[in-house]
């Protein structure tokens, strides 16, 4: 009788308009939103599966465990729906405070008992899983300040940031790219780094090509960036050719990636036009500011489009934006007739994909009070087969431009512009 009692309990929460309505802002990205209204909502499994999701884009990682792990009983019992939502964040958590072998656990939960969930993510999602599994005896990530201190940073070839760091007492060229899930090195920066991957083999997929990339793991001793020095720094191996980008008069090699879980690790990072990378407290600026979600291990903020926020990635390993299928299904109808017929080639791991595509003259996009316009900006039609298709587009360098600084700050969870730059510093 007790067991009926709940189901009764249990069952409107979760079939009511409402917490569907709640349903379609986590898969939307509609946050703010969802963050009103669950502080309306009764305490039990219900709410505790939406605030625990929450919590995660937010940076709230201990809470999330805990909110999730209270709501998976009911979860499985009465909704499978949410309870691969509950299991993928849940392993996304652990895999942020680097608990490898509690993800990989996770993961396997979630494909064994909840894949017919997982429609287009299923393969990503056995990607990521097979990286825990490669990563289960690999020690957490740390981080200890000494001084502070900018970097100098410069364009590469492809228009992405790099800087040198020293890893392992190797000075290379790294990539800054908020992108990049993990950190990457080819496998040729990695014979020279002195890394013994990891045994086994898994696969990634490039988020701007949807090409999938054979690689292995290592783990990187000693890195030393902005006047703190990380241990334990996790890798993914990839085939030189995988990273080496065709471009029309030459090749462009990529040695090394620094991914989101260095820069979460420092609080707050900033790229100032003037060329240089600034974290910890060099980094903290008092500007107007937005509020920035994470999607897994992807920032994501929000800019208003004609009095609309929409959420999109945020990318500074990207040349330049594009603006994805959910974009083109939103606003076809009232703004394609401004809209030309173009070929996109992006580059990326793995290759170069050719795409027809569509591309908007103009585009502007408010942050607070600063304006981003961007000239052309590419529209996919269809999905291009990653994680870029869920939201409204991935925003890269020519997003950024035209201000003398942007921040990223962890610890608050905002992005922010500095001033914007004049027609004399552009040039």
């Amino acid at each position: 009788m007790l067991l009926f009692l709940l189901a009764c309990i249990e069952v409107p929460i979760y079939a009511s308009s409402t917490t569907n309505g709640l349903d379609a802002d986590i898969n939307e990205f509609r946050l703010g939103h969802l963050e009103a209204a669950v502080r309306s909502m009764q305490p039990g499994p219900g709410r505790n599966y939406f605030e625990g999701v929450l919590a995660n884009r937010i940076g709230h990682i201990d809470e999330s465990v805990r909110l999730l792990n209270s709501a998976l009983p009911d979860l499985r019992a009465y909704h499978r729906a949410r309870a691969a939502v509950a299991l993928e964040t849940l392993a996304d958590d652990y895999n942020k405070s680097f608990r490898y072998a509690d993800a990989a656990r996770t993961y396997d939960d979630l494909l064994e008992h909840f894949a017919d969930q997982l429609g287009d993510e299923l393969q990503g999602i056995k990607d990521d899983a097979g990286v825990a599994h490669l990563l289960r005896e690999a020690p957490a990530q740390s981080i200890a300040w000494n001084v502070p201190a900018p970097l100098k940073t410069e364009r590469d070839a492809i228009g992405s940031l790099v800087t040198e760091l020293t890893a392992n007492g190797v000075r290379e060229k790294w990539l800054l790219d908020t992108g990049a899930n993990l950190s990457v090195v080819s496998r040729s920066f990695a014979k020279r780094l002195g890394l013994e991957p990891l045994p086994g083999f898994g696969q990634t997929m490039s988020g701007l090509t949807g090409i999938e990339n054979p690689l292995q793991v290592a783990v990187v001793p000693v890195l030393q960036m902005a006047g703190a020095t990380f241990h334990n720094v996790v890798v993914l191996i990839l085939d030189d050719a995988n990273l080496n980008i065709k471009l029309p008069n030459e090749s462009y090699q990529i040695n090394g990636i620094i991914g989101y879980p260095v820069f979460q690790a420092m609080g707050a990072i900033t790229f100032s036009h003037n060329g240089f990378f600034e974290a910890g407290s060099l980094a903290q600026r008092s500007t107007t500011s937005t509020r920035m979600y994470m999607r897994f291990l992807m920032p994501v903020i929000e800019c208003r489009m004609a009095g609309i926020e929409l959420p999109f990635t945020l990318d500074t390993g990207a040349s330049g934006t594009f603006l994805s299928v959910r974009y083109y299904e939103q606003f076809r109808n009232g703004e394609a007739s401004n809209w030309k017929k173009g070929e996109n080639a992006t580059a990326g791991g793995g290759g170069m994909v050719r795409r027809k595509i569509y591309l908007q003259p103009e585009l502007e996009l408010a942050v607070g009070t600063r304006v981003a316009m961007l000239q052309n900006v590419p529209i996919f039609p269809t999905k291009i087969g990653s994680d870029k298709d869920e939201l409204y587009g991935n925003l890269g360098q020519d997003f950024l431009a035209g201000f003398e600084s942007f921040t990223l700050d962890f610890s608050k969870m905002t992005f922010s512009f500095g001033e914007p730059l004049t027609a004399q510093d552009k040039h």
